[in-house]
């Protein structure tokens, strides 16, 4: 005669496999919530104007933050192009240390060594690269 029993899984081993399932789905909603989060809280620099480089080698230039976390300027650099396409390194000189979400400052850039301005053609590839790492290409123009 056939028995009428049914064998299953036990109730402590239903309660561990729930604890597991429920501890997983918390670690992955927490991967998604901290890289969406990291992801969003970005700097995103625009040139307003034109950068100009003078003779001097003074190199001033009017960034805008449009993102949502501030970025540090203190100790940036900016590289520009010359004409042999060998870089023309320019040290941050003066301006805000921080440019903050949703504003925007003003900032001059100092030539390292010896600086002819016949060296750095109209329109020259220059880039930003902030003590954060962040980097932005913009074009540069004489007087």
């Amino acid at each position: 005669m056939p028995s009428n029993k049914r064998k299953g899984i036990s109730p402590v081993a239903t309660i561990i496999i729930y604890v597991v399932l429920i501890v997983t789905a918390a670690i992955v909603a927490y991967f998604f919530y901290s890289s969406t989060a990291r992801s969003t809280r970005t700097p995103i620099l625009t040139v307003v104007g034109q950068p100009t480089v003078y003779a001097n080698g003074s190199l001033y230039v009017t960034f805008k933050n449009d993102g949502t976390s501030p970025v540090t300027m203190t100790g940036a650099i900016i590289v520009v192009q010359d004409v042999n396409k060998k870089p023309v390194q320019f040290n941050y000189a003066s301006g805000p240390a921080t440019l903050n979400a949703s504003s925007s400052a003003s900032y001059k850039f100092n030539a390292v060594g010896t600086f002819t301005l016949d060296n750095i053609p109209d329109g020259a590839l220059a880039t930003l690269q902030t003590t954060d790492g962040y980097q932005l290409s913009f074009a540069v123009a004489k007087p």
